[in-house]
């Protein structure tokens, strides 16, 4: 699928704004707490993203859900997530993403708030070894075009990207490998903003990939780059 003007509009207007330099960043999770972060440069600013914003205040909110628990969190750009529940209880937690960049980002991240977590380059589930989780959090993109086919004309980073696009075919390709890697009765969480269109919504395909949703929570997101209607959808298998 391709992207409509509007939505190209809004691919541009996030690649733009990160064409900034490293930096500190402060995500507020509640009145009272914030967990300050580095960004490095070239990688997805979760500080900056709607759905980072707001899938990191989910996870605080939600601690029960992965306290206890072997989670995973892929795509995990600077390890936001991954590290909000190593903080906040899970037993364990491994980090991917694409780009060797945000691996390195949340290694840093993962040192200089004392956290042990396990961080390592994946294409989805390709470089992740055989076993299951209790916990799978995925920020995944979510606009259809393919981040090799829309110009370098923001940005050459195609890693970059990819953090934003390929969204329909990644949905189908993560949700057909993500039983293998989810143990019976575990939680997958992700995002979806509506603005990208129905076809990207990980709630339509539940049943043809045998998940079940137990929780949708609606989020009129006015904080970061994505203005709109968000949901962030629990499903259990």
């Amino acid at each position: 699928m391709k992207l409509t003007k509007k939505q190209q509009e809004q691919i541009k207007k996030q690649l733009l704004q990160h064409q900034r330099p490293t930096l500190e960043a402060k995500m507020v999770l509640d009145a009272k707490t914030t967990l300050t972060l580095t960004i490095q440069k070239g990688v997805v600013g979760s500080d900056i993203m709607s759905s980072g914003i707001y899938l990191a205040k989910f996870l605080y909110k939600h601690k029960n859900i992965y306290q206890k628990k072997i989670c995973l969190d892929m795509g995990c750009g600077p390890g936001t997530q991954g590290l909000i529940m190593a903080k906040y209880g899970a037993t364990g937690v491994l980090c991917t993403d694409i780009s060797p960049l945000a691996i390195k980002n949340t290694q840093e991240n993962a040192k200089k708030m004392k956290l042990h977590v396990h961080a390592s380059v994946s294409d989805l589930f390709k470089n992740i070894p055989k076993q299951k989780f209790d916990v799978i959090v995925f920020n995944h993109p979510f606009f259809p075009e393919e981040a090799e086919n829309f110009g370098d004309e923001i940005t050459k980073d195609v890693m970059l990207r990819k953090s934003m696009l390929g969204g329909t075919t990644l949905i189908h390709d993560f949700l057909k490998d993500v039983s293998s890697y989810l143990k019976k009765n575990g939680v997958l969480i992700m995002p979806f903003f509506r603005f990208a269109g129905k076809e990207n919504d990980p709630g339509r395909y539940a049943k043809k990939y045998k998940l079940k949703i137990v929780k949708k929570e609606k989020v009129l997101s006015k904080q970061g780059l994505q203005k709109g209607d968000f949901s962030i959808y629990v499903f259990s298998w």
